[in-house]
């Protein structure tokens, strides 16, 4: 945008201090109107630029004091640019005062984000995940780069954010950062979240996400067929770790379980219920959702092998990455075309319950999903349930004749 306002660094002479370093100045000049303001820093005149208003040198100290006046120059050319849109011409003191009006902390976006992040951080395990929190950590990595690369800046006032902004952010995790359009769209709902909890609290009176339209592509979620599992469960795994990791899988798909609730489930979670059989009575690690569902015979047998009735905790399970590891392999020597990982078990269970006739309601509550669209992702129709309905409609249909 084309602007009559003038930014100029100066050092002002005549009152140095007892090291020699003079007082920086920032003179203000709109439609000759001027006003000047003291940067509250102090330089040495020999090492002053005065042609591009900056510091001679690159070591670090030099390189953050260039910055952070690069930094200012943009704060007063957006202020500037966002005064005249909405109120039209301006003075330069008024210019100063909106700029240089001491924002408090809560009204700057990485601070408010890494606080918010830390209060996290005293939840997790209290209803909060740690799954989540790196989420929130990661995003807060990205956003804090990408104001540093974009525009210069360590932070940002919440006022000062854009869909302009928003949009940039989204173009940095697709482009540069070369990242799938699922993660992308996660990324961006958790960077809303932040701005939503900001305009909650008064500190941003317009969402800057009004207009955005984010984008979810629908993937097809990798499962075992009947037949693939049965591969998996008689394949003569190896003693230790491969058999335990193998028969774990063969608990999460016949639980619904993912890794994490398999890691956190407990024996106080395993309990006699109201039918007389034996029930997993806990809550998803993910959303803390209740998932309760009775144990089938085959996770039973597991739980007998591989649990230790000495911990807290049921099993002694590897990290995902080890198991998942052991799985890719497995799945090879299987002949399984799927990648094979521990995920891929609870996405089995929900597939083969539905195909087997189970009401998506059951399941959906079984996984402990918030919210049934997400258990409708796994209402795959196969081959096997197609040619066993279309048997089933034939016989009832057996009575109608042709000629």
């Amino acid at each position: 945008m084309r602007t009559n306002l003038s930014i100029l660094y100066y050092l002002k002479y005549g009152s140095a201090s007892k090291d020699g370093k003079l007082p920086l100045m920032c003179r203000l000049t709109i439609d000759g109107r001027s006003t000047s303001f003291s940067c509250k820093r102090r330089l040495p005149p020999e090492r002053w630029d005065a042609r591009h208003g900056m510091l001679k040198g690159n070591d670090p100290e030099t390189l953050r004091i260039n910055r952070e006046l690069e930094e200012l120059k943009k704060q007063l050319l957006a202020d500037y640019s966002a005064i005249l849109r909405e109120y039209g011409p301006i003075l330069p003191t008024s210019l100063k005062n909106y700029t240089m009006g001491a924002p408090s902390r809560q009204e700057m976006l990485m601070y408010v984000f890494n606080r918010h992040n830390e209060d996290f951080q005293k939840m997790v395990g209290h209803g909060r995940s740690l799954r989540s929190l790196r989420r929130y950590e990661t995003v807060y990595r990205h956003l804090r780069d990408f104001l540093l690369k974009r525009y210069q800046l360590t932070d940002v006032r919440f006022n000062h954010i854009t869909l302009n902004l928003v949009t940039a952010f989204e173009t940095y995790l697709r482009v540069e950062k070369g990242l799938k359009t699922n993660t992308v769209w996660v990324y961006m709902t958790t960077f809303k979240h932040i701005l939503t909890l900001a305009q909650a609290n008064g500190v941003m009176h317009t969402h800057p996400f009004s207009g955005y339209k984010g984008h979810f592509e629908q993937v097809d979620r990798g499962y075992l067929t009947e037949e693939e599992l049965g591969k998996v469960m008689t394949y003569p795994a190896a003693e230790g770790t491969e058999r335990l990791v193998r028969d774990l899988f063969v608990f999460a798909a016949f639980t619904g379980l993912s890794y994490s609730d398999v890691k956190a489930l407990r024996w106080d979670n395993i309990r006699p219920m109201f039918d007389g059989n034996t029930w997993i009575v806990t809550r998803r690690q993910k959303t803390h959702t209740p998932s309760n569902l009775r144990l089938l015979d085959i996770p039973l047998k597991i739980l007998k092998e591989h649990g230790d009735p000495s911990r807290d905790t049921v099993f002694k399970i590897p990290s995902n990455n080890c198991c998942n590891e052991y799985l890719i392999a497995l799945g090879k020597k299987c002949g399984i075309r799927t990648r094979m990982t521990f995920h891929i078990g609870r996405h089995t269970f929900a597939t083969l319950s539905l195909s087997k006739g189970v009401p998506i309601e059951t399941v959906s509550s079984i996984l402990g999903h918030t919210n049934i669209r997400t258990t409708q992702i796994y209402a795959k129709i196969t081959n096997q349930k197609i040619s066993e309905d279309m048997e089933e409609l034939a016989g009832k249909l057996a009575s109608f004749s042709y000629l």
